[in-house]
């Protein structure tokens, strides 16, 4: 394998928030379709089951959100941050997401099939079962999340970082690996094909657990004196 690129990484670039952000005065509580908020905080929305297309939030702060069950095609969020919020469920097909954080939140089940992702943060959330199949991903970090039976099947992952994540069970087949980082994961419980690990970011403990797999699948023995 490769040597990843010497080339550090650039920064994830946050979400760009006013330093004040207006309140509504009255809660909101219908996504209809094509809604836009702009330039506001959002403190427990509630938007569970909706069923929306074309939602827009633009420079928007949700803490506590829960929009579980909810149907929002075409979902497009730009510098956006979610806040220990619940998309558990939550179908987002053709969504475009650009400069959005997700700390600390629930999004068991999140579907972002064929989605377009672009500096996007995921941290310290539950994405088991999370789909992202055919999604394109750049410049996406995952960090300290459970991923457990995610599927990826198909996803451009180009650069993506799964560090300190949990991956069991999770699918890559068909994925693009370039540069992504790995490093610090368990691999025996990944769903892939060898051709799959093609320019994978790994730590050289990985190699030897890889290469000891490969070789059991193989058919060959590995044996010390």
């Amino acid at each position: 394998m490769k040597a990843p690129n010497s080339k550090a990484k650039r920064p994830l670039a946050p979400p760009d928030l006013p330093a004040n952000l207006a309140t509504p005065l009255f809660p909101v509580c219908e996504l209809s379709a094509g809604l836009q908020l702009s330039e506001v905080a959002l403190n427990d929305l509630e938007g569970a089951g909706q069923t929306a297309e074309n939602v827009f939030f633009d420079a928007v702060l949700l803490e506590r959100a829960n929009l579980s069950g909810a149907m929002l095609k075409r979902l497009r969020l730009r510098d956006v941050r979610f806040l220990r919020s619940n998309l558990s469920n939550v179908s987002c097909a053709a969504a475009a997401f650009e400069r959005v954080e997700f700390l600390e939140g629930r999004l068991t089940g999140f579907k972002l099939a064929e989605a377009k992702l672009s500096d996007v943060r995921f941290r310290g959330c539950k994405l088991d079962l999370a789909q992202f199949r055919l999604a394109t991903l750049r410049d996406v970090r995952f960090e300290d999340c459970i991923l457990r039976e995610a599927d990826f099947q198909g996803a451009n992952l180009k650069g993506v970082s799964f560090r300190g994540s949990d991956l069991q069970g999770a699918n890559f087949t068909g994925a693009k690996l370039e540069q992504a980082d790995f490093r610090g994961v368990r691999l025996d419980g990944l769903v892939l094909r060898p051709a799959d690990l093609k320019g994978m970011i790994i730590d050289s403990g990985q190699a030897m657990e890889l290469a000891t797999s490969f070789a059991e699948f193989l058919g060959m023995t590995v044996a010390d004196r």
